[in-house]
């Protein structure tokens, strides 16, 4: 029991630091809208007017919780930049630019809130104006939710560099030395090859060739074979 209460003592003193409070608020609020629209059509199909009344609620509490993000994220900002302008200036930079585009997008959330807040008081189901409030809650509450993961991811891409590609260096290195397959599944059997065999010398008639002479060494040239002389035919003469 003790540990749970001096984790909950670090919880709640962690939460006093604004940089730690605006990475806890951040997801708050795209999860919470989403959430909340899901809830909202959802209602719409089963036909729940308390349903629908709830998701509302989580819808403009989600987008409220805007405006406590910016002021953390403005007030972190400052010693943010003392600990990475020295060693990571363009992680600061991209933190910079986020913070103002979160900003910029606060007329966004602003306006779901107002949204949420006139579609409770008019009636969800009351007329065709409260109907046609809630859808425009609905769609707006995607778009808002939209852009605030957007932002999300910027962030995360500032924290961590390698979610520009979505691979680590230490893959790309394992990648390098391991073995292509074909060396992989090469397998050297020399070993179990058979000796090739001698080459076969060509077969000549031994009535056609010749030995080499002296005077062929000069030469350079084989000599023609021998050819015996014709015999003289003998003629006996015919009697008459």
């Amino acid at each position: 029991m003790s540990e749970f209460i001096l984790q909950i003592e670090q919880l709640l003193s962690a939460y006093s630091d604004p940089e730690y409070r605006f990475l806890l608020l951040e997801p708050m609020i795209f999860c919470g809208i989403l959430t909340g629209v899901v809830m909202l059509i959802f209602g719409y199909f089963i036909k729940a007017p308390k349903l629908k009344i709830a998701a509302l609620i989580v819808v403009g509490a989600s987008a409220l919780t805007h405006v406590p993000y910016n002021d953390a994220r403005l007030s972190a900002q400052p010693r943010m930049e003392q600990v990475y302008k020295i060693n990571s200036p363009a992680r600061m930079r991209e933190f910079n630019s986020n913070t103002q585009e979160w900003i910029a997008s606060s007329w966004k959330f602003r306006l779901l809130v107002l949204a949420a807040a006139v579609t409770i008081m008019i009636g969800v189901n009351r007329n065709r104006i409260g109907y046609g409030l809630g859808i425009a809650t609905a769609v707006l509450g995607l778009f808002a939710a939209k852009n605030a993961m957007w932002l999300h991811y910027q962030d995360a891409v500032a924290y961590h560099p390698n979610l520009r590609k979505h691979e680590a260096p230490i893959d790309q290195r394992e990648r390098d030395s391991a073995p292509s397959p074909a060396v992989t599944n090469y397998q050297d059997r020399s070993g179990d090859r058979a000796p090739a065999p001698a080459t076969a010398q060509p077969y000549s008639p031994a009535g056609l060739t010749q030995p080499l002479n002296a005077h062929s060494n000069d030469t350079g040239r084989i000599p023609a074979p021998k050819v015996p002389a014709p015999k003289a035919r003998t003629v006996t003469p015919v009697t008459r």
